[in-house]
């Protein structure tokens, strides 16, 4: 993972060219930023038949286009083996790339990205080393997510449901919930809702996840055994077993959910268990 300190600093991968850095040659100097802003929505629009107006369905946000533009300073006699690092580092990839970005406000942050490519022309500023730059990225993913990966382990139990305590017995029940004693805390620093990856490892029968902040369960009808890992794909609604079997099918309800910003309370409950544990893996994620 990147670590990032300088202010408007950016960086594609963990190990690349790093942007906007001091002033020492060779370096970029980013000027012009395209991309950080509010990702296109998807939109729907209907008339609204026999009255004035229409519908707008509104509720999905497509891929975002990324474009840093700027100067690329080198010695003139350095110029070319500093570009063919740029372009090595902005190669286009098969797979998503890490795309850090840092400000002193928030700190460093990450869009996942398939770089396309750096341009440039070469004209007289070579001359003096200096070659005006252009790097292209594209986000399918238009979440902006914190650079910490977060982890919280959540334990086997079974469901506990108190309401208020009274000395007295009462004929009624009161169902007022004030804990549960086997939840965990997950906590979404963002502003979004959040994706999450849950790996299940470890001998269960049954195993179920429940959200009660979003009042929604996953329940799979599976055993596994000791060596055996599940893992669920929050996002792309995926079920995978030992990381090359899809057991989807093994989904009872596809109560899909995602984690809401501020705390959410989980629970990791089975037919039986034993050694099993359930690890929540997600990013802080903002608009």
């Amino acid at each position: 993972m990147a670590v990032l300190s300088q202010d408007f600093t950016y960086q594609l991968g963990d190990t690349g060219v790093l942007l906007n850095s001091d002033p020492a040659l060779p370096f970029v100097d980013i000027t012009d930023i395209r991309g950080f802003d509010s990702p296109e929505f998807r939109t729907t629009l209907r008339d609204h038949e026999g009255v004035d107006g229409d519908f707008i369905d509104a509720e999905f946000e497509k891929g975002r286009d990324i474009v840093l533009e700027g100067t690329a300073y080198a010695d003139p006699s350095l110029a070319e083996t500093y570009l063919d690092a740029l372009r090595f580092n902005y190669a286009p990839s098969r797979v998503l790339v890490p795309f850090y970005w840092f400000t002193a406000e928030k700190g460093e942050r990450v869009f996942f990205v398939k770089p396309l490519g750096v341009k440039y022309d070469v004209n007289a500023m070579r001359r003096t080393g200096s070659t005006d730059v252009q790097f292209l990225m594209h986000a399918e993913d238009p979440r902006v997510y914190s650079s910490a990966l977060r982890s919280v382990v959540l334990q086997p139990g079974s469901a506990i449901t108190v309401g208020r305590g009274y000395n007295k017995s009462y004929n009624y029940g009161y169902g007022t919930i004030v804990t549960v004693p086997d939840s965990n805390t997950v906590t979404n620093g963002g502003n979004r809702a959040a994706p999450a990856i849950i790996t299940i490892t470890g001998t269960v029968v049954t195993p179920q996840i429940v959200n009660d902040t979003t009042g929604t369960t996953l329940t799979f009808l599976i055993s596994l055994g000791a060596s055996d890992v599940l893992v669920i794909d929050l996002l792309n609604h995926t079920v995978m077993l030992n990381g090359n079997v899809n057991r989807r099918g093994t989904l009872q309800v596809p109560n899909w959910f995602l984690l809401q910003p501020g705390d959410n309370i989980m629970r990791y409950r089975s037919a039986s268990s034993s050694g099993s544990t359930a690890t929540v893996s997600y990013r802080d994620t903002w608009r």
